[in-house]
């Protein structure tokens, strides 16, 4: 599995917004330093020169009277440019391009989904080795491209985070590839053929949970397929080759909002072909089977909510109701497991639009909140009048005791994303695993698979970044269950109306 390197950008200097052309980079190979020239602030060109390999640069100058640099031209390749190619020069063993990754309307998603990429050619084909690791979907503007014998440098105009116009630089040694990656591991494969959505998973003394959860066994639904519901329930005991039967739900479920307790597994709500429950379930394995008990029931039926456990406490956001058309909810309800007696109480929702198939995760004291989809019924008309599918692009934060926190936008919508989310603490950061990308849709045929780009919310930073490497199989409507410091992620819908038995671990890297 493809390995790629993040690059750190390093700022040269403000750059002229206006100014078209004007960039460039170019080695100096008697004196052993890139030079790269650009349009400052006020129009006039500058300059600013590095040692090769290194990483300091001089402050942006005055261009002199005489120019010392040797150009370097671009060379065109052998082979066909890679889509969204920005620049390409020929080297010792081949070409070296830099291309933009960013996702196009109508082209399915393809890793990596950054601003700025470089691949290398060898033997008529082409291979991405590294990416500028800028915030996704950043706009790049004008793009040099300048290569030495162990090195290649790009050259950029884009836009810093106070929105002014900014040079910046990126360096990659010619010898340093992206490598293989063993963060993935394959599990033993889920039981019930073809997979299923929605498959609620979670942890009990050291056994990962499979329940429940919906597929089309025979036709796709615009095909006239129906869907099934199914209330089995597997375990898979710590290094076993296998998932075993371990009971059964009192009904048919999926879509069920799961969290792992040190006292079980609890799925609350969910829906079937006959009803959205408002129930909540509490999962136990007693090391022979499943026992089931009933929790306290939601303050209303809700399903394609989720929820994530702080610090004893579990958070359930969004969803949708009962009765059609579908209408997505701004519940967020608490349930103190320390007091549970008391019930589910309501608190204040975040501050933004109604959503189901949310990605929500915890850490760091807080509860995050991503993308979504909003299905709301227009002002003055009936519900059966529902407006279009909103495919949400935003995020937020909720520290209790305090008020929600608007954060800042992912990069595209990430809908029915794995939820919980894994997340890391020190650094404290919150993955969206590939999801649903709302500018897709209706532009691709129904067989385009899953986005299988990783992003990741760095708290301390409060920022968004790409993960270098890609999730080998995408999956949609699924939870992310750690155990032994691997994220789990079982079965899921892998395309519209298709699912997969395929099991997943991801041990996160530094």
């Amino acid at each position: 599995m493809e390995k790629l390197l993040p690059l750190a950008p390093v700022t040269l200097g403000a750059s002229n917004a206006t100014a078209s052309g004007g960039l460039s980079a170019s080695l100096d190979a008697g004196r052993g330093c890139w030079r790269v020239d650009w349009t400052g602030p006020a129009g006039g060109a500058v300059f600013a020169e590095c040692r090769v390999g290194g990483d300091t640069w001089s402050k942006p100058a005055p261009m002199p009277a005489v120019s010392r640099k040797e150009t370097q031209r671009p060379a065109a390749s052998a082979s066909p440019l890679p889509d969204g190619t920005l620049a390409c020069m020929a080297h010792a063993h081949g070409s070296v391009a830099v291309r933009s990754g960013k996702r196009v309307v109508g082209r399915p998603p393809c890793f990596p989904s950054a601003s700025l990429v470089f691949s290398r050619e060898k033997s008529g084909t082409w291979c991405d080795l590294a990416f500028a690791d800028e915030a996704p979907e950043a706009e790049i503007g004008p793009v040099a491209l300048a290569v030495s014998p162990n090195y290649f440098l790009a050259a950029y105009v884009i836009a810093a985070a106070d929105g002014a116009p900014a040079c910046r630089v990126v360096q990659l040694a010619n010898s340093a590839p992206g490598g293989e990656s063993a963060a993935w591991e394959r599990l033993p494969s889920y039981p019930q053929a073809p997979g299923m959505a929605s498959c609620m998973t979670g942890m009990h003394r050291g056994f990962l949970l499979a329940v429940g959860g919906a597929n089309f066994p025979d036709l796709p639904p615009w095909d006239g397929g129906k869907k099934s519901y199914y209330d089995q329930i597997y375990v898979l005991a710590p290094g076993a080759k296998a998932w075993v039967p371990a009971g059964r739900l009192p009904a048919p479920r999926a879509y069920g909002a799961t969290v792992t307790l040190p006292d079980g597994v609890l799925i609350a709500g969910g829906e079937n072909a006959d009803q959205v429950f408002q129930d909540t379930l509490l999962l136990q394995w007693d090391g022979t089977q499943v026992q089931i008990r009933s929790g306290p029931p939601l303050p209303e039926p809700a399903t394609c909510s989720a929820a994530v456990v702080l610090d004893g406490e579990v958070y359930l956001s969004g969803g949708y109701g009962p009765g059609l058309p579908r209408l997505s909810r701004d519940f967020f309800w608490r349930l103190r497991l320390a007091h549970m007696n008391e019930g589910w109480q309501a608190l204040p929702s975040w501050p933004g639009p109604t959503r189901a198939l949310a990605v929500t995760a915890a850490v760091g004291g807080a509860v995050y909140l991503v993308s979504g989809i909003e299905i709301s019924a227009a002002p003055g008309t009936a519900a059966v009048e529902a407006a279009p599918s909103v495919y949400l692009r935003d995020a937020y934060r909720y520290r209790p005791g305090t008020a929600w926190e608007k954060l800042p936008d992912p990069p595209w919508s990430a809908l029915a994303a794995p939820s919980p989310a894994p997340v890391t603490s020190a650094p404290d950061r919150v993955f969206v695993l590939g999801g649903v990308d709302g500018r897709q849709v209706g532009h691709l045929p129904r067989a385009t698979a899953l986005p299988n780009d990783i992003i990741y919310f760095e708290v301390a930073q409060n920022r968004w970044r790409h993960w270098p490497e890609p999730w080998p199989q995408p999956v949609v409507c699924v939870s992310a269950v750690e155990r032994d410091s691997r994220w789990i992620v079982v079965s899921g819908e892998t395309m519209a109306g298709k699912r997969t038995t395929d099991v997943w671990g991801w041990r996160i890297g530094p």
